[in-house]
């Protein structure tokens, strides 16, 4: 494939899945609300996992196509992303007030899967199908928790940016095949156009996937977490980037690892050192967040700026 072809897949892949994930949220949750689901369980369960769809489906297609440092590199980028992009992004907007005692208890999940993601890679290296069954019952375990222990965001993630409509049934059904769709097809040309930019530039398949890939199937979070923040609902944006962390490891490495087909392997060099940024990434928001309770512009500038310094290394080594 040519280089100019690549990089179009690329980014043609990225704003498919993004378009896709856009339509599939709204249409889940106005299905949801119009069967009356509470808004607590729309922003856990179908919000949450509507944003974490572009990876799901990049990491999952990336798997069954035997790209599997594609799949992780995706994962482990996104959470890097997330952290480092996303909210350093935020916060240089608009510096963002979440009080320790609202996210406290969803930072120490966040760290706890994180340390456990890292352990089932390292023990036995690489990520079987038995460690995506544990990933998978982590996902249930943390849902059940979060759920019945109150931990969840009283209001819907959704309030105020997404008008939940009215009408029957059919046409949010429709945008939920619709958005699907468009979430596989993007996310096929997606990984097709990142393995051949790979391919030609010599580089790591889990170095494209932690940067080009992880980025675009981020483009979810950012939105969301953009539009939530300029309206000042700040616990919706950075509830959304510690929730994303938590189901890409929990339920887009768990299927990846249970349906991808093969073991998806531990690569030597990349691997291990995406998985120490990760997790330096996840325990910087323990202090920024303890300390104040605010995310501030120099914080923020720091958090981009690393993601900056991470970026450009990845490609030099």
């Amino acid at each position: 494939m040519h280089g100019f072809l690549a990089i179009a897949y690329l980014v043609g892949g990225a704003i498919g899945t993004w378009f896709g994930a856009e339509i599939l949220v709204r249409g889940s949750t106005r299905i949801a609300f119009r069967m009356g689901v509470r808004p607590m369980v729309v922003g856990m369960t179908i919000v949450a996992f509507g944003t974490s769809a572009p990876e799901a489906v990049a990491s999952l297609t990336a798997a069954r196509m035997g790209s599997g440092g594609l799949a992780l590199g995706n994962v482990l980028g996104s959470n890097i992303a997330n952290i480092g992009l996303i909210l350093g992004i935020l916060g240089l907007l608009r510096p963002i007030h979440v009080p320790w005692a609202r996210v406290s208890a969803e930072v120490k999940i966040l760290v706890a899967v994180t340390l456990l993601g890292i352990a089932l890679a390292l023990f036995p290296r690489g990520f079987s199908v038995y460690d995506g069954i544990i990933l998978l019952l982590g996902l249930v375990l943390f849902t059940w928790y979060y759920v019945r222990s109150g931990h969840a965001i009283k209001e819907t993630p959704l309030e105020g940016v997404i008008d939940p409509g009215e009408g029957g049934m059919l046409l949010p059904s429709l945008m939920v095949v619709l958005g699907l769709a468009f979430l596989v097809g993007g996310a096929t040309v997606l990984v097709t156009g990142a393995r051949a930019i790979a391919l030609q530039l010599g580089i790591d398949e889990s170095v494209i996937g932690a940067t080009m890939v992880a980025v675009g199937t981020s483009l979810p979070e950012l939105a969301a977490s953009v539009v939530a923040v300029l309206r000042g609902q700040h616990e919706i944006g950075v509830g959304n980037i510690l929730g994303s962390n938590i189901l890409n490891l929990l339920f887009v490495l768990g299927i990846s690892a249970c349906f991808g087909g093969a073991e998806i392997p531990y690569e030597s060099g990349s691997t291990g050192f995406l998985l120490m940024v990760m997790l330096l990434f996840t325990l910087a928001v323990i202090p920024i967040m303890r300390r104040h309770g605010r995310v501030e512009r120099p914080e923020a500038a720091m958090l981009l700026t690393l993601y900056i310094v991470f970026s450009i290394y990845v490609y030099r080594h």
